[in-house]
């Protein structure tokens, strides 16, 4: 019958064949792309709304909300996340009238953490990152001292001895983290106590680094990694606000050329978070001049009597020998 002819129909069935014509559809491809567009809007914004819970679950202080700056320091001081605002600008001033301790991680025959073909030794890294650093910071007219200028080895107590008898403001110890894994990202570390001054120095720090462009932002940590007890001896013994800078992975090549081509940028940031960290706590006046008639101490280290500057911002006195309040000195990252 498919194949009958018109005639051959109208004859059988007296009527001509129904022909059923096919329906074309026409497509709008400009409706297409928009729809495509808006697709593609749609699920970037639930990513991003995905990476915004996660990143409110991973926060450092677990939800709890950002403590108030001790009275006397800038209330100005933003208390967020770095990953939700972007540093201000530190003022231009040449004759800053502050002293930071720039502390290179290992040295000598402690060569630290490396690469798996041990071409790249840590202490070879920090040492280049903590002179550079220097010379930033000088050329800015702050007085820095330096725990070791080259590959010497110090043990940790030396190091603290050196920056409390130096009456530093300040103390940055300056390291490259390992993992036998997949790990990237900069993290940094302060007293188990979580002392405002030092948090702020670590938090101020670890802003600057990550608008520089760093892996991850791995926060701000408290105490000694695997032991909230503990706490690494360079935070533990120093007088002075005090943060432990775990600057990427060293067993980690993408971490590795990050270091190396923000070598520059990631020096002025951890020079201007310690300047920015020196205004904040009024060492020094808005045009660079000092305040303080003596070092600042750090707020929380348990390390002796309470003592107040000119500025009224309470002080801790001298390190006590060891470490009180139960807390156990531990060895450098």
């Amino acid at each position: 019958m498919a194949n009958m002819s018109d005639e051959e129909f109208i004859e059988m069935y007296g009527r001509p064949p129904v022909r059923v014509k096919k329906r074309r559809y026409k497509v709008y491809w400009n409706r297409v792309i928009i729809a495509l567009v808006i697709l593609i809007l749609i699920i970037a914004g639930l990513v991003q709304l995905v990476k915004t819970i996660v990143r409110s679950f991973s926060d450092d202080d677990g939800g709890k909300g950002k403590k108030a700056l001790p009275a006397g320091a800038d209330q100005s001081v933003s208390q967020t996340d770095p990953q939700d605002s972007e540093a201000a600008p530190v003022k231009e001033v040449t004759q800053l009238q502050f002293k930071v301790c720039i502390d290179a991680g290992h040295g000598g025959e402690d060569g630290g953490t490396a690469t798996a073909d041990g071409s790249r030794l840590e202490k070879d890294d920090n040492l280049r990152i903590a002179l550079a650093v220097k010379d930033y910071l000088e050329s800015k007219g702050v007085t820095v001292v330096m725990t070791r200028n080259d590959d010497t080895f110090l043990g940790l107590q030396e190091r603290c001895d050196i920056a409390n008898a130096a009456q530093a403001d300040l103390f940055v110890s300056l390291h490259r983290n390992s993992y036998d894994g997949e790990m990237s990202g900069v993290e940094i570390w302060v007293h188990n106590s979580e002392p405002q001054y030092d948090t702020l120095l670590a938090q101020n720090i670890l802003t600057r680094l990550e608008n520089v462009g760093i892996a991850d932002n791995r926060g701000v940590q408290s105490g000694y990694i695997g032991m909230p007890d503990a706490n690494y001896h360079v935070n533990s013994e120093t007088d002075m606000p005090s943060c432990l800078v775990e600057l990427g992975f060293i067993t980690t090549d993408s971490d590795n050329q990050l270091f190396d081509s923000n070598f520059t940028a990631y020096t002025q940031a951890i020079g201007d978070g310690i300047i920015e960290t020196a205004f904040q706590l009024k060492v020094i006046d808005e045009d660079g001049k000092r305040i303080m008639d003596h070092m600042l101490l750090s707020d929380g280290k348990n390390n002796g009597s309470t003592q107040t500057d000119s500025s009224g911002v309470d002080q801790q006195g001298a390190a006590e020998e060891g470490v009180s309040g139960g807390d156990t000195a531990a060895a450098q990252g």
